[in-house]
């Protein structure tokens, strides 16, 4: 945390992991005016290859300033040497799921990669919301990931229930459709 004054800034790295084709490089630039996808190769394709940066920055309600560095990674199989290298040391994962083909192989091999890793915290997004039936996946995702670390945080302070998992709806941008964000 570096500290301004009394404004305080926290500074995180978040990836993003899933299946090729569900949103990834898409919900990046809905998020961040950046297009991750630079290479030539990447945007004839219409895949991402390599890893890809952006910036994120935020204010919190209390004030305090959040700046999080974006890290892009591939989700085709081909590419998974990339994808490691892109998740190898970061504060939260941006797990995306398309609704209109719901959790894939790539899905399973970077969830798997993520809790090699130790990662411990991740934000889910449902993209696609408008082509599939939300519904189905957001529980097939929380079926998915019912036997993992992203389901067993702690306790909410108000509550004695876990805050497993809560929706909230995102909305359209460029190349990217309506999106769901189950946490």
């Amino acid at each position: 945390m570096v500290s301004n004054g009394d404004v305080s800034t926290r500074h995180f790295t978040i990836a993003t992991a899933g299946h090729v084709d569900h949103g990834k490089s898409a919900l990046v630039k809905a998020l961040t005016g950046t297009d991750p996808d630079r290479l030539p190769e990447e945007k004839k394709r219409h895949i991402t290859i390599d890893l890809g940066f952006a910036e994120l920055n935020l204010t919190a309600p209390n004030g305090e300033k959040i700046h999080a560095g974006v890290v892009d990674v591939p989700g085709h199989e081909d590419f998974v040497r990339n994808m490691i290298a892109g998740v190898g040391s970061i504060d939260l994962a941006l797990f995306v799921v398309a609704a209109d083909d719901g959790w894939m192989p790539q899905t399973e091999e970077h969830l798997q990669i993520l809790t090699y890793l130790g990662v411990k915290r991740a934000v889910i997004a449902l993209a696609k919301s408008d082509l599939g039936r939300t519904d189905i996946v957001a529980e097939e995702i929380r079926n998915q990931l019912r036997k993992t670390f992203f389901a067993h945080r702690r306790r909410h302070r108000k509550s004695k229930e876990h805050p497993r998992f809560r929706v909230r709806n995102g909305a359209d941008a460029t190349r990217f459709r309506k999106a769901t964000l189950i946490c």
